[in-house]
This record gives C-alpha cells, structure tokens and sequence, in this order.
C-alpha cells in the first residue's frame, strides 16, 4: 500500500467509504429486475361458438387456442 494524496492506493474501499466525500454520490442500488413484458395469457376455448362469439374465428394450427377438439375435420381450421 502506498499513500497518493490522502487516497490509499492498492487497498480496496467499501463503494459508500469511495463517494463518501462527494455530495449526493449514493452508491445506486437496484432493487428488483427491471420488468419484463407480460405476455398474455393462452386463450383457452370451450367450442366454437365462444370462438365465434369473440370474433376470433377461424383458429389456424399454430395460433393461440388452436386446439385439435374444436377442428373434427383435422384440416388444421377450426372453427371456420
């Protein structure tokens, strides 16, 4: 350890002793995780009449709430 000043060169500082002499210098501690988006909830219908009923028919395989009950033909269209 060597002395520069009235700094200590080589030791390590707890951050709050280093801003200590420095106004308003808090060290910033995040709390929490910035938020991350949600996503919406999977839809889940009964059949296709409440599909039809929230305009959200025809259902494609692959898109939410496709299930394979509400298309009997299994051409990948339900509710169409």
């Amino acid at each position: 350890m060597r002395w520069v000043g009235a700094v200590a060169v080589g030791v390590a500082l707890p951050l709050t002793a280093i801003h200590a002499g420095v106004a308003g210098a808090e060290p910033r501690i995040d709390p929490a995780p910035p938020a991350t988006p949600k996503s919406e909830p999977y839809p889940f219908y009964t059949n296709c009449t409440q599909v039809l009923s929230q305009g959200k028919g025809p259902l494609l395989a692959g898109q939410p709430g496709y299930r394979r009950q509400l298309d009997p033909d299994g051409d990948g269209i339900a509710c169409g």
